[in-house]
């Protein structure tokens, strides 16, 4: 992750936080006439204004206030700003009820507005004028095939790189490419006058000695190195399926965790501790989508399907029923967007991922995890396993109520986007951790709160 927060990053959060702080104080300043220190003293106004701070920025952080890549849309960028500055304003409420000394309403109010103010004229220039300006990291692209397509399309959308040509190994170079710096011939003497930063060699050039020799020369001059799955990890946070082999599962770094019991338990003991919290707290919403179901339509409050688990064991899957109960005969198939099986309720309920409420009941009984792959069924299990390698792999580890695949991809619904999502799936296998396990919760509750679900 911390080679993942690029300086542009780190300037974007430096900025952001110098901005809350500026906003915080004037709020003061404007209701009292004093700042925050001055008007709470100095520890309780320290404390005021980190505690109001990291509101703010876990709020800018579950939006993708530092997701850099990909093409600005001022749309996007302020539903970003007005989701961000709801979600501050529920989790403030919600401190404040508590805790009422902190800051009074007033100030919150002033805060908010100064906020949103000075973060949209900031990010709207970043964005218009100072984005374009940054300096960038120049990449060469070893290899002229189809991996060496993805990877510059990959990089074209984040600004802080830019790609300033091909090599192939032979001189017969497609020329459908932007720049093409024709073959190895002088291969330094061109890194040296292009000032190359990073170099992505495809699969296939490994196998040249001289190409091997050089890059090794190139390494030693402090240019990074890559090869085509560990770049796509880290830029698309994805493994790329198409571009491994068993050889690339038993060497590389990761799945540390699935041999770790300390980290197991602790994971166990988070998911039944944090199960039973939303249980409680969510009873009364619970009883009125029964009552809700109940009212809508003729059937069970409770869907009930197998579904296949960890070491692709079977397990009865627990939801709120949001489809007709005569909704799937013959075949199984995969639920659509604007699906006409689903409910009026129901419509309502999957927006909000409320449905899956009941699953809280599978991850109490072991059956699940909060967060891991989505449990399919043995149908498409059978099928899925034919068509996409690696994907018996996703069943390493407990299904989850939410995932990386679930806040990262879009609803799937054919064998194409089950790929998609098994890429995410397996970066999580990879990568599992706590931290990323927060991350992936903080994404949820963006999605319930703004009925991003299907």
């Amino acid at each position: 992750m911390l080679k993942k927060f690029s300086r542009t990053k780190l300037l974007l959060f430096i900025i952001d936080m110098f901005l809350i702080i500026l906003s915080i104080n004037l709020a003061y300043f404007i209701r009292t006439r004093e700042f925050i220190t001055s008007y709470l003293g100095l520890n309780k106004g320290i404390l005021t204004s980190l505690l109001m701070l990291a509101i703010y920025l876990l709020g800018f952080y579950v939006f993708d206030f530092y997701n850099i890549s990909g093409k600005f849309i001022y749309t996007k960028f302020l539903a970003n700003i007005a989701g961000a500055l709801i979600l501050v304003s529920i989790i403030s409420i919600g401190l404040f009820y508590i805790f009422p000394f902190i800051v009074g309403r007033g100030v919150f109010i002033i805060c908010l507005t100064l906020t949103c103010i000075f973060l949209s004229t900031w990010r709207l220039f970043y964005y218009i004028f100072f984005r374009q300006s940054l300096p960038k990291k120049y990449v060469l692209i070893i290899g002229t095939g189809k991996s060496a397509k993805e990877i510059c399309s990959l990089i074209k959308i984040n600004p802080e790189y830019k790609v300033i040509g091909f090599i192939g190994i032979h001189s017969n170079i497609s020329k459908s490419y932007e720049k093409n710096l024709e073959n190895f011939s002088s291969l330094e003497e061109k890194i040296n006058n292009h000032k190359i930063d990073n170099i992505i060699v495809t699969i296939g050039a490994f196998q040249s000695k001289k190409v091997n020799k050089i890059l090794i020369n190139c390494k030693m001059k402090g240019i990074k190195i890559w090869d085509v799955p560990t770049f796509y990890e880290l830029f698309s946070n994805k493994i790329p399926v198409q571009h491994i082999n068993e050889s690339w599962f038993l060497f590389t770094n990761g799945f540390e965790k699935l041999s770790n019991n300390v980290y197991k338990k602790l994971k166990r003991s988070l998911d039944i501790l944090i199960s039973f919290i939303i249980l409680i707290t969510t009873f009364p919403f619970a009883l009125i989508i029964a009552l809700a179901i109940k009212l809508d339509t003729k059937g069970p409050i409770l869907f009930i399907q197998e579904r296949i688990g960890v070491n692709q064991k079977p397990f009865k899957l627990l939801k709120f029923r949001t489809m007709k109960s005569d909704a799937e005969k013959g075949s199984p198939v995969w639920a659509k967007e604007n699906d006409p099986r689903v409910t009026r309720t129901g419509k309502i309920i999957r927006k909000i991922r409320l449905d899956e409420l009941p699953q809280l009941i599978n991850i109490i009984k072991g059956e699940m995890s909060l967060i891991g792959p989505r449990p399919e069924r043995k149908y498409f299990v059978q099928k899925l396993m034919k068509k996409i390698p690696y994907y018996s792999l996703r069943f390493s580890i407990k299904p989850g109520l939410t995932g990386w695949a679930q806040v990262a991809f879009k609803y799937g619904d054919s064998i194409d986007d089950a790929l998609e999502k098994l890429q995410y799936e397996l970066y999580y296998i990879k990568n599992m951790s706590l931290l990323l396990d927060f991350r992936i919760l903080l994404k949820t509750i963006r999605i319930i709160l703004f009925g991003m679900g299907r």
